[in-house]
């Protein structure tokens, strides 16, 4: 019987086709919900930054206003340069804990997306 359908009946086919673009659109909202948290918490990060970076910025400007010599200044500059790293390096980690969260949830994802793929026999 050649000439026979895979599906037997209509609502078969209707059913898959329906549990296929289901599971689909509820993957790409996962993905687009887990995307745009993960934005929002780097627009953060980034937002902390900067204004750390401001402060530390306008705290160095009214030091350098009473410096009273070479030894003053370079005293100022390597505390101000340890500063800056540390706060590069709090920043980085920071980073590095969305990009790692990012990625258990995008793995979560993609185990809940084929757990959730439908196993109905096509023949």
């Amino acid at each position: 019987m050649e000439g026979r359908a895979m599906f037997t009946l209509p609502s078969e086919l209707m059913y898959v086709t329906r549990t296929f673009f289901d599971t689909q659109l509820a993957g790409c909202n996962a993905l687009l919900r887990t995307a745009f948290e993960s934005g929002a918490s780097m627009l953060d990060v980034n937002v902390h930054a900067a204004r750390a970076e401001l402060a530390a910025a306008n705290a160095v400007s009214s030091e350098l206003l009473f410096t009273r010599g070479p030894h003053d200044l370079a005293a100022l500059t390597a505390r101000e340069s340890q500063q800056a790293v540390e706060r590069a390096q709090r920043y980085g980690r920071h980073l590095a804990g969305i990009a790692h969260d990012v990625h258990g949830r995008l793995g979560e994802l993609s185990k809940d997306f084929a757990g959730s793929l439908p196993r109905t026999s096509l023949e």
